[in-house]
């Protein structure tokens, strides 16, 4: 039989392999080695993918998610998409007669033009959102301003009533979401604390996650 000095350890040294098992590893280098199930578990900052994509010889523009996208393709094997640049002279708000309703959605851009003419339908509080920023990336056939205009209007809503998801790009706008709902007398550097220790590992960027590790 064992004594009870070594069961004793015994069991603390199982404890100790079940944390570490349980317990995330820290995030690894953004090097052309790591793979891509990796990298998509884990938080990187634009301009860690956008000096990424450049040591390795890839386009460095485009918003977060494109260059996600660009870098897990690469990493995975795949060929990364083109990047297609649209001119000044391209986009929509240089139509003819300026953007009215009925304009067909070609060449979307969040410049001074479209913004006017947002707030001429939506009102001088109007803001650009996630709904309207997913159009500069690219444009779904048959649209026109209109459907933009009530698409705006509808995310809008669904953010005033708290049922819009934020989008996985902005990870850490949902942590600071959750994170002050859950501690409302937190201050911004308890919660900017909070969101570096979650980060620095490997795994699910949320406020749930934060709280495992913490535990």
């Amino acid at each position: 039989m064992l004594g009870m000095f070594t069961m004793l350890r015994l069991r603390f040294l199982l404890g100790v392999m079940a944390a570490a098992t349980s317990m995330p590893g820290k995030r690894p280098e953004l090097t052309p080695r790591l793979s891509a199930k990796v990298f998509g578990e884990c938080y990187w900052e634009v301009k860690e993918l956008a000096a990424f994509c450049r040591s390795q010889g890839l386009p460095a523009s485009g918003l977060k998610a494109d260059l996600t996208k660009r870098v897990k393709d690469f990493l995975g094997g795949k060929c990364p998409e083109r990047v297609s640049k649209v001119t000044k002279a391209d986009r929509d708000s240089v139509v003819a007669g300026g953007l009215k309703l009925s304009t067909p959605v070609q060449n979307y851009n969040n410049d001074a033009a479209t913004r006017s003419f947002f707030q001429k339908h939506c009102g001088q509080d109007f803001r650009f959102n996630e709904y309207l920023r997913s159009f500069a990336k690219g444009t779904q056939e048959g649209l026109t301003y209109r459907d933009l205009v009530e698409g705006w209007k509808d995310a809008e809503q669904k953010r005033r009533e708290g049922k819009q998801e934020i989008g996985k790009q902005f990870e850490y706008n949902q942590f600071t979401r959750d994170f002050f709902a859950a501690n409302p007398g937190a201050s911004r550097a308890d919660m900017m604390e909070a969101w570096r220790t979650v980060r620095s590992y490997q795994g699910p960027n949320t406020y749930k996650e934060f709280r495992k590790l913490s535990k």
